[in-house]
Formats: structure tokens, sequence, C-alpha cells
């Protein structure tokens, strides 16, 4: 049996010992780089695939499939078999007829055809066509007060060479249709010869909304002293900067905002430091203990547990998701009894009960855990207040499709340049949705107010 240097085997124990803390080292921070790496990715990913996702954007995994879909849910497009077909109703006025001939003889045979009517209706468009009007302007001088009046007509605009019927079919393909000032351009001069340049298109939006600015603090104003207001934000690009737009949706206003802040300032400023009324929102945290009451949206909070039931198909947030559905279906067939306000208030604190023996249940996976601590319990007496006051609705599904509407300006356009141009869009924008809201044509209400404010007496 050999000797062992105790020495030769303690140095070579700890050669050993060093390398395999070299390693631990070395493996340690792979693993922390690692780590950081699935969370930006996590973090990243979150940004194009979480709750909000539209359903178009979805992976497939994510979308339901026809079976699944609900009674009310989303219909297959088009209309349902044995419904009538896409013609429109026969008109009460033929403004043009026209006379189609087959001829007196057959083409093959030279024989004398026997020839029956029968009538069509269509629809064809006029020529779109740009006239130039030529105005004679009165000038009246008073001599004793030294005062100079000048015509107004509704037709000649105060400022331009455009009149109003031209300016608000310009701001409709603006806004309506998210168009550049060069896809406009063109637009104009294909169909109609009609020739304008950018600088000149631009000049004619920002006069409009010139012309709007008095009204669109008149709806500033409504909106600040309405009883309710939903209210929700989304990123708006200015000048390459991060900004944020703001809608608020009353019962008969829609005001947009475009704002760098998307903090609680935005709506102290507009509200004031208290809101005698009711704000629905998202649980975004800036909407607290500023207004008499809230309503959480209830979409936003089903929509948040479909999603994560649909990552974690075995774990109880499915369970929890199940639970919501079925209370808020509850909820939505209760208050279409219009019911009394005794009934409202004893069902909203049964309604309440409720939610709080779900919030109270051990659920055990994360995800649960989350939207309970979260949603439920960090705003708890705010998901009901819709039943007690009957015009205040459990969702902010009205908000979310005003944003969609301005959407396409973002993705298409970019945002804005500057702030200026971001305030013009927020002012035509805001006037556009609430003569929608209220039942109006955007195009025909801005036809007339324009021509309303060319009427305006000038001195």
């Amino acid at each position: 049996m050999s000797k062992v240097d105790i020495f030769e085997e303690n140095r070579r124990l700890r050669q050993e010992l060093e390398h395999e803390k070299r390693l631990r080292l070395q493996w340690q921070n792979r693993y922390y780089a690692l780590e950081k790496e699935l969370k930006e990715v996590k973090d990243l990913l979150n940004q194009f695939l979480n709750a909000n996702t539209p359903s178009s954007q979805l992976p497939p995994q994510f979308k339901p499939s026809y079976n699944e879909r609900p009674e009310k849910g989303t219909n297959p497009r088009g209309k349902p078999e044995g419904s009538n077909g896409a013609t429109k109703e026969m008109p009460e006025k033929i403004d043009r007829k026209i006379k189609v001939r087959v001829g007196k003889r057959c083409k093959k045979c030279g024989g004398k055809l026997k020839i029956n009517k029968y009538f069509r209706i269509f629809y064809e468009l006029g020529e779109i066509k740009i006239f130039a009007t030529e105005a004679e302007i009165e000038e009246g001088y008073c001599e004793h007060c030294d005062i100079t009046y000048t015509g107004s007509h509704p037709e000649l605009p105060k400022e331009g060479m455009i009149g109003p019927n031209f300016l608000a079919f310009i701001t409709e393909l603006k806004h309506n249709f998210a168009g550049s000032y060069d896809k406009i351009s063109s637009f104009l001069e294909n169909f109609t010869g009609f020739d304008l340049s950018h600088t000149a298109l631009n000049n004619c939006v920002e006069r409009v909304s010139d012309s709007l600015k008095p009204s669109y603090n008149l709806i500033k104003e409504e909106t600040q002293n309405s009883s309710f207001s939903h209210s929700d934000e989304t990123s708006w690009p200015v000048d390459g900067k991060n900004w944020w737009l703001w809608l608020f949706i009353t019962a008969n206003t829609v005001l947009i905002m475009i704002k760098n802040s998307r903090t609680r300032r935005v709506l102290t400023d507009l509200f004031g430091e208290f809101y005698n009324g009711t704000i629905i929102s998202d649980c975004l945290k800036v909407y607290q203990k500023f207004a008499a009451s809230f309503q959480k949206d209830w979409g936003h909070l089903l929509r948040k547990t479909h999603f994560e039931a649909k990552k974690h198909p075995k774990r109880n947030i499915v369970r929890l998701h199940e639970e919501l559905v079925k209370l808020y279906s509850e909820v939505v067939a209760f208050l279409e009894t219009c019911p009394s306000f005794e009934k409202r208030v004893w069902h909203s604190i049964m309604y309440h009960q409720k939610l709080q023996r779900i919030a109270n249940y051990k659920w055990r996976s994360s995800p649960a855990k989350n939207i309970i601590n979260d949603w439920l319990k960090a705003y708890e007496g705010q998901w009901f207040v819709g039943v007690i006051i009957p015009e205040v609705p459990l969702t902010n599904n009205i908000n979310e499709r005003g944003i969609r509407k301005v959407i396409p300006t973002r993705k298409l356009l970019g945002g804005h340049r500057t702030e200026h141009g971001s305030e013009s869009f927020a002012i035509i924008e805001t006037h556009r949705q609430t003569w929608k809201l209220r039942g109006e044509s955007p195009y025909c209400s801005l036809v007339e107010h324009l021509k309303n404010h060319n009427s305006e007496a000038v001195i």
C-alpha cells in the first residue's frame, strides 16, 4: 500500500474545489442571464399577445372554434340562409332613365325578334366635379361710426379658396379613411382633375379645426358637468415620442385629448380634484380616488380571465373564469328586466356578496391569485355600481369602440409629427364622434357648421 502525501492531496483537493467554484459561478451567471432574457422576451410578447389583443391578431390556439362560440357571441359573416338578399329597397324617385335596346332581328337567322320589356333599377355615381365660383362681395362703410362691414355668405369661405362642402370632403378623407395628404392629393387629381398640394390640404384641415375650437371647449365643459363618463387611453406617437390619446364618452358627447402624460394629472385637469359623478374605466391605478363612484369594466375582466384560462387550461383559473362569467350573465339577465330602484339596491348587495365569496376562495394557481388580488380585491365595491345607477353600464365597450375608430390613423400614418397636428386631430375627431353618437352625419354636420361659420358677420 503506497503512502499518500497529505500535502499533495490537499493541494489537489483545493484545485478541484476552485474549479468547481468557477464552474458554479459560470453556470450561475448563465442562469441569471437566461432568466433576464426570458423576462425580457415575456414582456415583449405580452405587448403583442395579451388580454386586449384583437381576435384577428391572436394565434390559432387562442381563437375560439366555431363550436365554442356562445349563442350571443360572434356570428359567421354574411346574412343567414333564407333571408332577403343584399339588394336595396326600391327608390321613391327615379332620377334618370335609359333605354336598353336588343335589336329587331336575330343575329343568327335574321328572323324578326319578339320583343318583351321589363325594368331594372340600378345605382350609378354621377360625375365628381369641382367647379369655380365667383363671389361678388359688398362692403358697407358707416361714416358716423367709422366701421366697415363686409358681406358674408354660407358658401363663401372666410379664409382661403376652398368652400365648405369641399373642406368637409377633404376632412372626411383625412379622418374617416386615415388618408395621408399624398393619397388625398392623388385621389382628388385622379377623380376630379383638381390638384391640391400637401401644404394646401394641411391648411384646409387646420382651418376646419380652428373653426371648431369654440364648440370643442363647450364639449369639454359638458363632459366636466356630466353625471358619468367612460374613460380610456391608448399610446399615440407625436413627433417620435410616446404620447397618449384619452377618450371620454358621456351620454351626449365624445371628447378626445392627446396628452404627453398617462398620469392622474390629465384627469384632474379635466374634471378637477373631485368629480361628482361616476367614472367607467379599466383597472388602471390613475382612475382612483378622484370621483364620487367608479364602475370597473367587466368586459376587460372577463377577457383577462379568458386569456389566462386559455394559457393555463389545467389550472383553476379556468374555474375562476367560469364563475365570473356565470355571475356576470346573472347580473345582465336581471338588468334586462328593468327593475325598480329598491330591487337594484338589494341585488347589488347580493351580487357583491357573491363576488366576495369568489374572491375569498383559496385559489391555488398564481394567475387566479393575481386576478383576485390585483382586480377583485383591489377594486372591491366598484364592480356593481351600474346595478344601482341605470345609466351606468357594466362595461367600457363603447369607449373601446371609439378608440378603435382612430387606431387606423396611428397604424397607417404613425400618429402626428407636431403637437399642433395632434391638437387639430383631437378637435375634429371629437366632433365627428360626437355627431355620430347623436345620430347625425359627421359630413353633413360639418358642412352645416362651416356654412354657419361663414355666415357670421364680418367687420
